[in-house]
């Protein structure tokens, strides 16, 4: 999910954890807009949230799991509100330069190449290359809290694993 908006980051340090012998990273963010400001919600997406879940591998692929759901104010039709979920199969994956949009670090993930399955509304779709680009997550440990207004925040959780 692309960031974007002014940054302010608070930062802490890393904690170890451990899934799996290539990980590398492990990432937990959390996108969440209430306001009911007409508009404000749009950069995200819409009013509601998202939840994810990243795993990084050393070997250049990796995971991925989202939930998001959203809500309809004022009207709306079928298929616009309500949960969804997603599995993505990183399978390629880079460490670069920020973009205009990203927090001010020195380096984002972006994804590549990958293959993500869409479960929620109707029968389960895999398609390739759903989730490619500047992710906006920062590529440096750390605890990232973005307050975009009142009733817009954005939690980012970046692990580093120590290699094993």
């Amino acid at each position: 999910m692309l960031l974007t908006g002014s940054v302010a980051l608070v930062l802490s340090a890393p904690s170890a954890g451990a899934y799996g012998r290539t990980a590398q990273y492990q990432v937990a963010e959390s996108i969440n807009c209430d306001s009911t400001v007409p508009g404000a919600c749009d950069q995200l997406g819409g009013q509601g949230g998202f939840w994810a879940w990243y795993e990084f591998d050393n070997n250049g692929t990796g995971s991925a799991t989202g939930t998001g759901c959203g809500h309809v104010t004022g009207g709306g039709g079928p298929g616009l509100a309500g949960a969804g979920h997603e599995n993505v199969d990183i399978t390629g994956w880079h460490i670069g330069a920020p973009g205009p949009n990203d927090p001010p670090v020195s380096g984002v993930f972006y994804i590549d190449s990958d293959l993500t399955t869409f479960t929620g509304h109707g029968q389960p779709q895999t398609l390739p290359n759903q989730n490619v680009g500047d992710t906006g997550i920062p590529a440096v440990p750390g605890h990232y809290n973005v307050n975009l207004g009142p009733g817009i925040h954005i939690n980012i959780r970046v692990t580093q694993i120590p290699n094993r």
